[in-house]
């Protein structure tokens, strides 16, 4: 691509905003107006997040996150695990393309950047999956394909941010890379795994890369994987049976017999609420209410009525099943669960259901949207959020009665992170429209 097409190419907005938004100035959330709690999560950003980042997470020195943290911030080591350094380069470049364009922020994406690049490459096309903080091979490649597609997420954010083609270029690549390995039968997500199989994650992944690219740059191939990656989601992982959507199908998009009703509850909703913003990017109002709809069915079935919170999944109608150990990516935490539900609950999940409110309440207003998000707000507050021990850290992942933990081995430089950045930007984009109330 010609420099004056990379400069001239379009940014609608990281979120976009639906042809004919109705967004709800007047109410409150969590207690809060909209700019109130624009201002509220505008402090935790600036004043104690990134101050949190760049004191203990950010690697100055050598480029890169480390993500290996107690929850006051001390490092557990220093190792960096290869999905935190790609995730990484997008915050930072993000950042800078939506907040001040302050230096600081692309220098660390760049010194990350050039870090990933330099060390994490391996043979055929693979990444290192730990590097030390100097860079050397710790554990190598597994063949992890969303180590890559978060590479390519943050490589094409900061390639708006530095006007850098050749990072640019690099992103398209990887992404194309991965679709195309995606669509043949031997395909698997990593070394060891059976192929041959459809994971949602995977199009969740792909579809954010694109719709971000989409907004910036014209290429008819990730044109395309947006387009197949919604009608993967849209009409093959959704089981009318259940009103949800199947974590995982066979690579042609039949149902697996023993996992077949398997919801992965936040993954669903955040694939859901990215959906919809490629649904505004396109203009296609049918696309974004039925997400609404099914962003409201997920919500319904995956809320923990005792103790409250977005349980893991749901394998329906398998009351007696053994659900596999969980063990967090980064951390040294094991769950076991048996029965139709896993219980274990995630920062993260909650996260993604606070910006898929809001996404549904920019497009058209509903008591349920408002009433679910002050649900997952307040969760945060009381039961991740350490800030009442006066720690600035979170608990990412709980058991179903939010066990209190002594001490933690990650924080995640991502999902907090971007909830808080895309949610400023929705909320400021309210305050520039007209008012109207809720309705169902």
């Amino acid at each position: 691509m010609k420099r004056r097409s990379f400069l001239a190419a379009g940014f609608g907005g990281a979120v976009g905003a639906p042809a004919q938004a109705t967004p709800p100035s007047p109410m409150k959330l969590a207690g809060l107006t909209a700019s109130e709690l624009q201002e509220r999560y505008r402090k935790e950003l600036f004043d104690v997040q990134l101050p949190f980042w760049e004191r203990w997470g950010v690697d100055h020195e050598h480029g890169g996150f480390m993500c290996a943290l107690d929850f006051d911030g001390r490092r557990v080591n220093t190792n960096k695990f290869h999905w935190f350094q790609g995730r990484g380069i997008w915050v930072y470049s993000f950042l800078y393309n939506s907040f001040g364009k302050n230096p600081a922020h692309l220098e660390v994406a760049r010194k990350a950047k050039e870090f990933l690049l330099k060390c994490a490459p391996q043979s055929e096309g693979r990444w290192a999956e730990v590097l030390s903080r100097q860079g050397r091979v710790i554990a190598p490649s597994r063949g992890d394909v969303y180590a890559i597609l978060f590479g390519a997420e943050g490589l094409q954010e900061y390639a708006w941010a530095a006007r850098d083609e050749q990072a640019r270029d690099t992103a398209f690549s990887l992404l194309r890379q991965i679709f195309r390995r995606s669509q043949k039968p031997d395909f698997r997500m990593a070394d060891g795994e059976e192929p041959g199989f459809r994971p949602q994650g995977l199009w969740m992944v792909m579809l954010r890369i694109a719709t971000q690219a989409l907004r910036r740059w014209k290429d008819p191939e990730i044109e395309e994987i947006a387009r197949r990656s919604v009608d993967a989601v849209i009409h093959r992982h959704f089981n009318p049976d259940t009103g949800l959507n199947t974590e995982l199908l066979r690579f042609d998009f039949s149902r697996l017999p023993e996992p077949a009703r398997h919801t992965v509850i936040g993954h669903s909703i955040e694939t859901l609420w990215m959906i919809m913003d490629e649904a505004d990017r396109i203009g296609d109002h049918k696309l974004r209410q039925t997400c609404a709809e099914r962003i409201r069915r997920h919500f319904e079935v995956g809320w923990d009525p005792v103790f409250g919170g977005l349980v893991e999944a749901v394998n329906v109608d398998a009351g007696c099943y053994q659900w596999p150990e969980e063990r967090p990516v980064g951390t040294d935490l094991v769950f076991r669960s048996t029965g139709e539900h896993l219980y274990l609950k995630t920062l993260w999940s909650h996260n993604e259901a606070l910006l898929a409110m809001l996404k549904v309440l920019e497009g058209a207003p509903a008591d349920w949207a408002v009433r679910y998000f002050d649900m997952s707000q307040r969760l945060i507050d009381e039961k991740f959020s350490l800030r009442q021990q006066g720690l600035p850290g979170y608990l990412l992942f709980c058991d179903r009665r939010f066990t209190p933990q002594a001490h933690g081995s990650r924080q995640d430089n991502y999902h907090p992170l971007r909830q808080l950045m895309l949610s400023i930007l929705l909320l400021d984009r309210w305050g520039k429209a007209p008012a109207t109330e809720p309705r169902l």
